[in-house]
């Protein structure tokens, strides 16, 4: 189990549900490449990432991309269509604060990708965390 943030694309007036529903008809389809986006913002998202977190290890290949901070267990993933930023629930490191590094990297992901956030397990967009 892990806690989960999504980031996906909405169309103006879209609902979250809506917005969930078409990327999981997306995923659903055949492998897509990664958005063009999420790729040219890449780069930034690993330097802001590595000022918050300090060390992270990266793996890149042609169909995804990932992030990953060892002392909170903290990924950041991107393959297809799909930008997640996960936290297993029994890493060592799972705390309050391992959690303000989630939602200040999810901040970043926001400001360079031009995604929302969506937390499932609140059923609410990060947005409103926030207000």
């Amino acid at each position: 189990m892990s806690y989960d943030l999504n980031f996906l694309y909405r169309e103006p007036g879209q609902s979250w549900e809506d917005a969930i529903e078409a990327l999981d008809e997306e995923e659903a389809g055949a492998d897509a490449p990664l958005s063009p986006e999420t790729s040219d913002a890449w780069g930034r998202i690993v330097a802001k990432a590595k000022e918050i977190l300090g060390e992270v290890e990266e793996s890149v290949t042609d169909e995804s991309l990932e992030l990953t901070h060892a002392p909170t267990g903290i990924q950041l993933s991107a393959f297809s269509n799909e930008l997640t930023i996960t936290v297993p629930y029994w890493h060592q490191g799972a705390s309050t604060k391992t959690m303000v590094f989630v939602y200040a990297l999810a901040e970043v992901v926001e400001a360079e990708t031009g995604r929302e956030g969506y937390d499932p397990q609140l059923d609410r967009p990060l947005m409103a965390q926030r207000s």
